[in-house]
């Protein structure tokens, strides 16, 4: 539905594209009464010519005053469009809290740090276990035996039966997570709603997904390969 700016910008438009061709027929009247004349018509009459004239002249000043009255109801439908948005913008309340979103924010990213620092700790922990109890340096999971357990160190690996555990350098990669998920935030912002939003949510997913395939593999134990 048009809004009442356009309606009105429309309408004025209108009536002066009418009454300037109005004007343009007197004034062609008044031509061609005069072209009548010069072919030899004696019908046409001094009357009938000064007629057309004043009609002419009269139809101008309607063109006239139609365009100054156009003029004048589109400033004021300007001004009404105008109040009305002011009124709207007076009238908006911020509903959301920002400083809420920024401490959610900050919350989870403390969480996504203490749960990585709470899991390195348990390797150093472990690793200090396997150090006490004289549990041998091996290259891979395969070489485990009965003898210690099924346990084996390897640098900062730790090797349990057939799964590997090992540190996660989680604050070096933390910036390349975050960007990940804006590059997924920045696909959705381009394409909000449309034909391509669908393609948009996809691609977002992605990166979402290579973030959370990242998480899991230092959050969780890698399997090596079983004897």
């Amino acid at each position: 539905m048009p809004d009442p700016l356009t309606t009105t910008r429309v309408e004025a438009d209108n009536a002066v594209t009418t009454a300037e061709q109005e004007a343009r027929e007197a004034t062609g009247l008044v031509t061609a009464l005069e072209e009548r004349v010069r072919d030899g018509d004696d019908t046409v009459t001094p009357e009938q010519i000064a007629a057309a004239r004043e009609l002419g002249h009269f139809a101008q000043l309607r063109t006239d005053a139609t365009a100054r009255k156009a003029v004048d109801a589109k400033r004021t439908a300007r001004l009404a469009a105008l109040a009305e948005l002011k009124a709207d913008i007076d009238a908006y309340t911020e509903t959301t809290d920002t400083d809420q979103l920024v401490d959610n924010i900050f919350g989870a990213l403390l969480a996504y740090t203490q749960h990585f620092d709470a899991h390195n700790a348990r390797i150093t922990q472990w690793r200090a276990r396997m150090t006490e109890l004289d549990v041998p340096k091996v290259m891979a999971p395969y070489q485990l035996t009965d003898e210690h357990g099924h346990l084996g160190r390897n640098g900062h690996e730790l090797y349990v039966g057939t799964s590997v555990y090992a540190p996660v350098d989680h604050k070096g990669s933390l910036a390349y997570n975050l960007e990940q998920l804006l590059a997924g935030i920045r696909h959705l912002a381009t394409h909000p709603s449309g034909p391509r939003h669908e393609q948009a949510r996809a691609t977002a997913q992605e990166y979402i997904n290579k973030v959370k395939a990242a998480a899991r593999s230092g959050a969780r134990t890698q399997k090596g390969q079983s004897a």
